[in-house]
């Protein structure tokens, strides 16, 4: 090559060299998403609510049943939906987790502080329509126009059976049989242990309300399918069942390196059992996860409420 030809090219070189890489920004939030319907779709939710604020967002899909508590302990992940008594029982390894959700949520989330996972603990507020979510076991009743749909309370229930001696419930048999199951929760509110029952579990307790087979079923309070098929929640005021708050919790770590992450999953704090069991009610009809995640996003967000 002649030595002006190969100056000539040097220039050019010179003058086309590649520009330096631009900065890498923060890595992204990694939301794992395990194979329980209701906890996959609050993840997404929440994955959802963090893009939305301009967050880079990866999602973890996991196989295993509770193993997002194992991902995000190892550093696999970095947020998870726990449930509070839940944890409870798996992580503080107590037993009887209360049934006021403002102190399970309390002591899970100082626990776990230790270890480096933060809880975005939502304000307690009471009913099925205010937050938080509580997924704890719940008696469904049919809703309007049936004749017992003017129930509200267990304790309102406790006097209509106490009213209709021939009415039954239906409940898991695994329930009915255990010493602190149906028998204590009846006597809990005053109502004799011998009530007659049909043994059922959730799917079931359902359509037997349904069908008038059972004044009431038994299920978690935000089971889709008692959403979608019109029943009612009736509050447990004596708090005999434990509570099952929904929350995200997130590697402090993940906080620092996405400073904007708590305010970004700050509607979630307004997600309420009525809510979240309408959103349910959606993904057992069929309708695609993703779709009812970022409709519940935006209903949480303050924008159209979830279609029933």
């Amino acid at each position: 090559m002649p030595a002006a030809v190969g100056a000539v090219l040097v220039v050019l070189g010179a003058g086309c060299a590649a520009p330096p890489p631009a900065a890498e920004g923060p890595p992204p939030l990694r939301v794992a998403v395990g194979p329980d319907p209701e906890a996959a779709l609050l993840a997404r939710t929440a994955a959802v609510l963090a893009e939305g604020a301009g967050l880079p967002v990866a999602l973890v899909p996991l196989a295993e049943v509770r193993g997002e508590r194992q991902a995000v302990e190892l550093g696999d992940a970095d947020l998870l939906i726990a449930y509070s008594g839940q944890a409870w029982l798996e992580v503080l390894g107590r037993p009887d987790p209360p049934g006021d959700p403002a102190a399970g949520l309390l002591e899970v989330a100082a626990d776990d502080l230790a270890r480096g996972l933060v809880w975005l603990v939502p304000p307690v507020g009471e009913g099925p329509e205010e937050p938080p979510a509580n997924a704890t076991f719940a008696l469904f009743v049919a809703g309007p126009p049936a004749v017992d749909a003017d129930l509200r309370t267990v304790s309102g229930l406790a006097l209509r059976l106490g009213e209709r001696p021939e009415a039954s419930l239906c409940v898991d048999e695994e329930f009915a049989a255990r010493p602190d199951g149906l028998g204590a929760l009846l006597a809990a509110y005053g109502v004799r242990r011998d009530r007659p029952f049909l043994a059922a579990g959730p799917a079931r307790a359902v359509r037997g309300v349904v069908a008038r087979d059972c004044l009431a079923g038994l299920t978690h309070a935000t089971d889709g399918r008692a959403w979608a098929a019109g029943l009612q929640p009736l509050v447990d005021d004596l708090r005999f069942f434990f509570a099952l708050v929904p929350v995200p919790v997130v590697r402090s770590e993940a906080l620092a390196v996405h400073p904007g992450l708590r305010s970004a999953l700050a509607p979630l704090r307004r997600l309420s059992t009525a809510t979240l069991g309408r959103a349910n009610a959606r993904v057992v009809r069929g309708e695609d996860v993703a779709v009812v995640a970022a409709d519940l996003a935006a209903t949480l967000r303050g924008g159209a409420p979830t279609a029933p």
